[in-house]
């Protein structure tokens, strides 16, 4: 088998802000006025300035361990029998962030897109794609990304039509308004909505470039995100009104349903449409890095990618079953994505620095 080409750093940026930018963006609106209100978006840009600083907490950790993948780089900071109880945690919230997107990108297909088309079956065709995707190598998945970042370009274009709706700059001011212990609030709600960025943990390794150069391509990506986020978020502000943010969950797309022309109707339609591909194929993305927490051999690495979409889709039918029972889901995905994200990775660090372990060069 020839050997998979390492991820330029062109790919890294476009891979990273399309895993980054996921559904959660569509409600985020609706989510920042019951806590941050119209200061909704000063809580974005202090949650990306959080994101920044476990970004360079990741790289700190990477570089010491600079070709060893991540579920390697556990087992030599903690030894072979701790790293493996610490891989088998990453691996639990690999699979369940990926079945938390597939029914949440399922739900608001059925509502808004297919509303006659059953649920079961909607998630069975994304995750049939996924799987298929994932069933390839990185480069492969990499260079999708890479054709699909188009995508991004058609979201930043459609969102300027929306320059012709009323505006209303009141509704944002006075800057601050709601208050600095609401705008903490509205930070932990935007964290939730940046989140992608901890597959930066599983890509140092099979990145061309690395040192500074990686560092400065991943925060040249949360940038972007984080931008486009505020961008969006303003413009739902201040077009739509306050009391209508709070009764409409997916303000975003709602925003563009007054938009109407000759050639082209239901422009909300279609930017959800656009919006779902790189979110649904954030799942491929998932369930390819939990396939290889335990081997390394590519046969193995395939047979485990459907083992884990046939866990997912039983995870799915699960616990898509209620609203309750999907919030509950959601609860634990969020307690355990502070463990994986942030608390495994600083333990990590202060452990390899302590205990002086790094990679040694060849």
């Amino acid at each position: 088998m020839s050997r998979v080409e390492p991820v330029t750093k062109s790919q890294l940026f476009l891979f990273l802000i399309q895993i980054q930018i996921g559904f959660g963006i569509l409600y985020l609106p609706n989510t920042l006025q019951q806590t941050a209100k119209s200061d909704g978006w000063i809580s974005i840009i202090l949650a990306g300035c959080a994101v920044q600083l476990v970004i360079v907490l990741y790289w700190l950790l990477l570089r010491r361990f600079p070709s060893v993948p991540y579920f390697e780089l556990t087992k030599k900071i903690l030894g072979t029998h701790l790293g493996y109880v610490v891989n088998i945690i990453t691996y639990v919230y690999l699979i369940l962030t990926s079945t938390y997107i597939l029914i949440a990108s399922s739900k608001l297909i059925k509502n808004v897109l297919l509303t006659m088309t059953p649920h079961w079956a909607i998630s069975f065709l994304l995750l049939a794609v996924c799987i298929y995707l994932c069933s390839s190598n990185l480069q492969i998945i990499v260079r999708v990304f890479t054709v699909l970042s188009v995508v991004i370009l058609f979201i930043i274009v459609l969102s300027f039509l929306s320059f012709s709706l009323p505006m209303e700059i009141r509704n944002i001011t006075p800057i601050g308004s709601s208050g600095l212990s609401n705008i903490i609030k509205g930070i932990k709600d935007s964290l939730l909505t940046l989140y992608g960025f901890e597959i930066i943990l599983f890509l140092y390794s099979s990145a061309r470039y690395k040192g500074k150069t990686f560092l400065k391509v991943v925060t040249f990506s949360n940038i972007f995100v984080v931008a486009i986020t505020v961008y969006l978020t303003f413009l739902s502000f201040v077009i739509l009104n306050p009391t209508l943010i709070n009764q409409i969950k997916i303000p975003l797309v709602y925003m563009f349903r007054p938009l109407h022309f000759n050639m082209i109707d239901r422009i909300d339609l279609i930017f959800l449409s656009i919006w779902g591909i790189p979110v649904v194929m954030s799942i491929a993305v998932y369930i390819y890095f939990a396939s290889h927490w335990k081997t390394t051999t590519p046969k193995k690495n395939s047979y485990f990618v459907y083992i884990n979409g046939a866990l997912v889709y039983v995870l799915f039918l699960l616990a898509s079953k209620s609203d309750q029972a999907f919030e509950l889901y959601g609860k634990y995905i969020h307690n355990l994505s502070y463990v994986v994200m942030f608390i495994i990775p600083l333990i990590l660090l202060l452990i390899s620095y302590i205990l002086k372990k790094k990679e040694q060069p060849s």
